[in-house]
């Protein structure tokens, strides 16, 4: 005899002595934790052990071998479309995974030698989650096969199921989280778009000239569409998603045979003007089945494809939930995880400047930041030209994408968040490094004669040179006025170049930007070490081997007007006022700076960016930065870091590229002052 049946009769036998209320038994728990398939026939077992040997092949989910020990009655009334087929489907659909029955109780009163139920409790797992239900089964006594038979149900594959419901699983969703302004402005949001279709039938398709106009899309993309080889007649064919038509179109859609539906979509209000920085969400791509991604994300979904949308993915994305229940009656509510919606993300940036920035700077090869001095917040983020993040994510056809790619401006580069030789607006950095070594004061006068100049004959045939030659003595304020960069090269010689490389270190070169965005980490020169004399000197008027992102030269800029303090230029709220590098000189030191900055706008950008509404302060730089194979010609980039000296509520620093494709005057010295123009509009500018 074996264990198991001891155990049960013995139970037995002291259930019948108790004279009680009680009036049930229990048996041991059965289920897929013994897997081994059931070989062995019900009939060579005893009639206990029978019934233990069925609840295995039920938790087992083998019904081809279940069905030989099953009434013939049940086999009548379900056979194999509900015993195999249905429990397939089933678990199919619940992702079954295991199955364990507990708590398993004979009833005595319901029972007597022919028949035995019994209670007990199946644990399923599921894809979904645990799923506990009580569970009844009859088993009858075939006295001419001498067995144990199971009364089947439906509800032996799932409790409650019978042959006139069915189980739904419903997928729950939750929004995806909102990406705010610093003022609460809604940046990326979920909302509807509208998706005009044609429907097939009632279309012409003699018009697909007419609708292309109408839609503004190529005729290409719309013959395309239409000639698809699913298509049918009266069925909606999708031809184009947008957030919104006008009334002036869709009062035409109906003599197209055309209609609108509304669809959810990740919306983006502010559209073009954030698009480098807050990126888009489609619909998630798979690498292959062994895709990872598949345990979050099912067909349909979104996800970030590029900016802040990518960056903050998983803080974004919401989690999904799901509802099982069952049809008919009161639909019954089996299991529930509630959706969870993603989390919101609330940034330090004004939407209402990046606008400006971007309506000013859009038709420009062009980036453009700004920083809040007192804080370090990042306020504008501003890459031009640019593209449609709503287009993107409704789904951008591929001659339009196509044309994004061919553009020589190159409007899907996000250029506030690369390096670049900052040029002469680095000078105000190897102005500190001076200060600080000693070698520079509001004393120091240089006397410089000629256009070129070498520190000594080691540096062979290389030299220094000027773009304006002023052969008189000079101090800071003249040497900025004028951009002299032998001036500065000479204060990297006279400090050592060794002290200059730490000097720059101290103001966060060749450290990462404490920053939540990825920007590029800046650099003294490519090695990553100090390098010689001749390149340190270059490295003095921001040329050499030196790269570093406008983010970063623009904090060493808000020091000059909050005391000396560089704070981590954050771009989600929370971070105000946190300190990245402090007292990077004594305060004197930087009011000579500023009023060396003033005196450069006075003088030499007197028409470009002095303003009467405003004492504006800053730098320029023009940096050479590469070949442009095309033209023949050195690439030119230009730059401009500024401030309103009276009232420093902003540090704005912009740069065009490619100066040597353009004709004219325009630069990054007159587009700074065009910015400030359409910022200060309504008086001087305060962060919200």
């Amino acid at each position: 005899m074996s264990r198991r049946t001891a155990r049960l009769i013995i139970f037995m036998i002291i259930s019948l002595m108790l004279i009680s209320s009680c009036n049930s038994s229990e048996i041991i728990d059965v289920g897929w934790d013994n897997q081994d398939s059931v070989n062995e026939t019900t009939e060579s077992l005893s009639r206990e052990d029978q019934i233990d040997q069925i609840l295995k092949l039920v938790s087992n989910r083998e019904n081809t071998l279940l069905k030989n020990y099953i009434t013939a009655e049940s086999l009548s009334s379900y056979g194999d479309d509900q015993i195999i087929t249905r429990q397939q489907d089933i678990d199919k659909r619940l992702g079954v995974q295991q199955i364990n029955f507990r708590s398993i109780v004979l009833l005595d009163i319901l029972s007597d030698k022919k028949i035995q139920v019994y209670e007990m409790v199946m644990s399923l797992v599921t894809d979904y989650g645990p799923i506990e239900r009580p569970l009844t089964l009859t088993f009858i006594l075939n006295e001419k096969l001498d067995r144990w038979e199971l009364e089947w149900t439906p509800s032996t594959i799932f409790p409650g199921l019978t042959a006139n419901n069915d189980i739904v699983v419903e997928t729950l969703q939750a929004p995806r989280g909102t990406i705010y302004d610093r003022s609460g402005r809604e940046l990326a949001v979920d909302g509807l778009k509208q998706q005009v279709g044609a429907v097939s039938g009632v279309y012409d398709l003699t018009k697909h000239d007419e609708v292309a106009a109408l839609l503004d899309m190529p005729v290409e993309e719309v013959e395309k569409n239409m000639s698809q080889s699913w298509i049918k007649d009266n069925m909606f064919v999708p031809l184009q998603v947008k957030s919104s038509y006008t009334p002036d179109q869709i009062s035409h859609f109906s003599e197209y045979g055309l209609s609108v539906r509304t669809a959810k979509a990740r919306i983006y209000p502010y559209d073009d003007a954030f698009a480098h920085l807050i990126g888009y969400a489609a619909g998630v791509s798979f690498e292959g089945d062994d895709d990872p991604k598949h345990e979050l994300y099912r067909s349909g979904d979104i996800e970030g494809k590029r900016g802040l949308e990518a960056h903050f993915e998983q803080k974004l994305h919401p989690t999904r939930g799901v509802r099982i229940s069952f049809t008919g009656g009161d639909n019954e509510v089996i299991f529930e995880t509630p959706a969870i919606p993603g989390e919101n993300i609330y940034l330090t940036l004004d939407a209402g400047l990046q606008q400006k920035i971007y309506e000013v700077a859009k038709d420009h090869t062009a980036a453009t930041t700004a920083i809040d001095p007192a804080s370090g917040d990042i306020l504008a983020l501003v890459s031009t030209p640019s593209f449609s993040p709503n287009s993107m994510s409704a789904g951008i056809s591929n001659s339009e994408y196509q044309a994004l790619v061919d553009d020589p401006r190159i409007p899907l580069l996000n250029r506030f968040q690369l390096r670049y030789p900052p040029g002469s607006t680095f000078k105000i950095a190897t102005s500190i490094a001076a200060f600080n070594s000693g070698v520079l004061s509001e004393s120091t006068i240089k006397t410089i004669t000629g256009k070129n100049w070498q520190n000594n004959s080691s540096w062979g045939g290389y030299y220094v040179s000027r773009l304006v030659v002023k052969d008189e003595p000079q101090d800071l304020i003249s040497a900025l006025s004028i951009s002299d960069n032998i001036f500065f090269a000479q204060l990297v010689t006279d400090m050592g170049i060794s002290v200059f490389y730490d000097e720059l270190q101290k103001l966060g070169l060749n450290e990462n930007v404490p920053s939540e965005y990825p920007f590029y980490r800046s650099q003294i020169t490519n090695s990553g070490e100090l390098g010689t004399e001749v390149l340190m000197a270059d490295t003095a008027y921001g040329q050499g081997e030196l790269l570093i992102t406008q983010v970063h030269l623009a904090a060493i800029y808000s020091a000059l007007v909050n005391g000396g303090i560089i704070f981590e230029p954050h771009i989600v709220k929370g971070h105000e006022g946190t300190v990245w590098k402090e007292n990077i000189s004594a305060p004197d030191n930087l009011l000579l700076l500023r009023r060396a900055m003033r005196a450069s706008v006075e003088t030499t950008h007197a028409n470009r960016v002095n303003r009467p509404y405003a004492n504006f302060a800053g730098k320029s730089g023009t940096v050479q930065r590469g070949w442009d194979e095309e033209l023949e010609k050195e690439v030119i980039d230009t730059w401009f870091v500024g401030f309103d000296n009276d009232n420093p509520t902003l540090i704005l620093a912009t740069q065009m590229q490619d100066m040597q494709r353009l004709e004219g005057n325009e630069s990054a010295f007159s587009l700074w002052g065009e910015l400030m123009d359409s910022i200060y509009a309504d008086g001087v500018y305060q962060v919200p």
